[in-house]
This record gives C-alpha cells, structure tokens and sequence, in this order.
C-alpha cells in the first residue's frame, strides 16, 4: 500500500513500534487529507473524536488510532457523502473493496488492505460518520492538517 521507504522514512516522525502500524498512521493521514480535500466533504463533515485529537493537537501522538471518527453538519442524506469519500478514498480500492455499514444514526465504512510488511497482516481502516448530531455548542474550529512525507504533500483545512 504505502512504499516501505516511506514507512521508514515515517519511522523517525511516528511513536509506533511496528511497521505495519506506522504504515497504517500514514494511511489514516492520507484518507484525512483526501476526505477534507473534496470541497463537498469539506462543507459537510467534521473531524473529531481521538484521531483528531492525536493528529491535529498532540505532536507526538500519545495513542494509536484506528479510525476516522466524522460527524455530518447538515442534516441530509449519506448517499452523497459515502459517494465522495469513495471517489477521494480510491487509493485504497474501490466500491467493491470497502464494507458499508447503515443505520439511523451514523455510516461506518470499512476499507481492508495489505501492508508492505511481510508477511503481509491485513490492516483495515474505519471510517465512522455520525449523521445525527447536527450542531455544535462550541462552534467548530479549522485546523490545517499537513502531510509531508519524502516529496508528498496533502493539506486540510
């Protein structure tokens, strides 16, 4: 999935041990960075929760993520938003490559792939979209979120 030079390379930046969890951080930064580089996602979604947290506030990050914890701003349908993500996550496979769980009050997508560790353990990344909370309390706050690495460059705002 990611060149084994970039995950040694991600080595010196990320707290990680193993390299098949270095190699997932950097595919989790990646999916941050193409997510909020859609302009429809931008408008619609909010990145929040632990990942967040540890990727945006805490250098270095004090816990392993997983996942990809999102919130819709607008009430409406997920269909748009799960097309999109789709589109912008192609890196990692296509529509019959991901798992898409739907209930009433969030969306969870599922993308599995193989690290460039050998032997190669199977790595997922969890997208989960809560689409019932509408509204905040706090207003939301934009942070730039960069991702360099060995000549590639991604940026959320």
């Amino acid at each position: 999935m990611i060149p084994k030079a970039y995950i040694d390379a991600w080595r010196s930046v990320a707290p990680w041990t193993e390299s098949s969890q270095i190699e997932q951080d950097l595919v989790i930064s990646r999916a941050v960075v193409e997510i909020f580089s859609n302009d429809y996602l931008k408008e619609n979604l909010a990145f929040r929760g632990g990942t967040a947290l540890h990727k945006l506030f805490l250098n270095p990050q004090a816990r392993y993520s997983e996942d990809i914890d999102l919130v819709q701003l607008h009430s409406g349908p997920a269909k748009p938003m799960l097309e999109a993500i789709r589109d912008q996550l192609i890196f990692l496979g296509g529509k019959d490559d991901r798992q898409v769980k739907l209930n009433e009050h969030n969306c969870t997508v599922y993308y599995q792939f193989e690290t460039e560790v050998s032997p190669p353990p199977s790595m997922r990344v969890k997208i989960e979209i809560n689409t019932r909370e509408h509204f905040n309390v706090l207003g939301l706050q934009k942070e730039t979120f960069q991702w360099i690495i060995l000549g590639i460059k991604g940026v959320q705002k």
